[in-house]
């Protein structure tokens, strides 16, 4: 459905009702539906739950006399009958609550909760993901982002993403605040550019770091956090809730992975291992006397192959390898 420009603000006396909240959603959602023709899989179910609704408005508008109006406002949720009966001399505003009320049924019983986008880059590749808000977001090899399908550029809900793996953010200014979840930390900004790498592994956790603006990073539901400026970086590890203070870091190892580069800063021969299996799509078997944890720093601007990389930790670590059916196995 295409936006309504005469379409009125959400009304103010219902921001007092219990569930002010979903009907103010529900409102945004009217004007931010997708259009025809840009549906996925769920538009037959969208185009039964919008047929429904537009019957129920329909029936709303025609309505005559008191007795008609208040049989049908007896159908409306107790806690917003007041606020029609109050308004019922002015069709523009009843017609508008209506479709509120009737949008909350069709969108939430009908259909359910608005739907999720999830991007996804896969083994091997990159992909680049353009938020309703502007923002920008680039996501590493072997990494998914989430968030909600239909919002408004300027809603708080359009400003919340989860991140599971890596990416690059280049955040639009805005008045709600910014905010990335991962598998155990929460990062809040206002505008900014900054890289997040959150990964479930040896050495793993979120680690935040700026390259240009301001960022607070928490451990979710903990106010507090460490702040970080551009060349900051801090790392909350798994199972911690204190990051670690703000530390001067060069940002060119970091964001190597968006030139096709790839870098290593101080992480586990574990972690950088797991790294090339998503860089490269290829399986990588290690003999249990290797030591994965292990800490290593490596540093490539320009894209390498795989077999060069493992080359270089061989000969840093003491390490042989050979080629196996589908990969490599990494040995004493």
């Amino acid at each position: 459905m295409a936006g309504h420009d005469d379409r009125p603000p959400f009304p103010a006396r219902l921001g007092s009702e219990p569930d002010s909240d979903s009907l103010e959603e529900v409102w945004n959602l009217l004007e931010g539906a997708e259009p025809d023709g840009a549906r996925d899989s769920q538009g037959s179910e969208l185009d039964e739950a919008w047929a429904r609704l537009a019957g129920e408005i329909g029936a709303l508008e025609t309505e005559a006399g008191g007795e008609a109006q208040n049989a049908r406002i007896a159908d409306v949720p107790r806690t917003a009958q007041a606020e029609v009966s109050e308004r019922s001399a002015s069709p523009s505003w009843f017609r508008w609550g209506a479709v509120a009320v009737a949008a909350a049924a069709a969108v939430f019983v009908l259909v359910g909760p608005p739907a999720t986008v999830n991007v996804e880059a896969g083994p091997g590749e990159t992909r680049s993901v353009a938020l309703s808000d502007g923002s920008m977001v680039e996501l590493n090899s072997g990494s998914t982002l989430s968030y909600a399908r239909w919002t408004r550029g300027d809603s708080p809900r359009a400003r919340r993403v989860r991140l599971i793996g890596e990416a690059f953010f280049e955040v639009a200014p805005g008045a709600a605040a910014f905010q990335v979840q991962t598998l155990n930390a929460e990062v809040t900004v206002l505008g900014t550019r900054f890289n997040v790498r959150a990964r479930d592994e040896l050495g793993g956790g979120t680690e935040v770091v700026v390259a240009s603006g301001r960022v607070r990073l928490a451990a979710p539901g903990i106010e507090t956090g460490v702040e970080l400026e551009g060349g900051e970086s801090s790392m909350l590890s798994l199972g911690s809730t204190e990051p670690s203070p703000p530390s001067a870091t060069a940002l060119d190892p970091i964001l190597s992975w968006r030139t096709r580069g790839f870098a290593a800063v101080d992480r586990p021969l574990g972690s950088i291992l797991s790294e090339l299996e998503r860089r490269f799509d290829t399986r990588l078997e290690v003999d249990p006397g290797v030591a994965l944890d292990e800490r290593l720093t490596i540093h490539y601007h320009e894209p390498r192959g795989l077999e060069s990389i493992l080359s270089d930790i061989a000969t840093a670590r003491g390490l042989g390898y050979r080629a196996i059916s589908g990969g490599y196995e990494i040995h004493p």
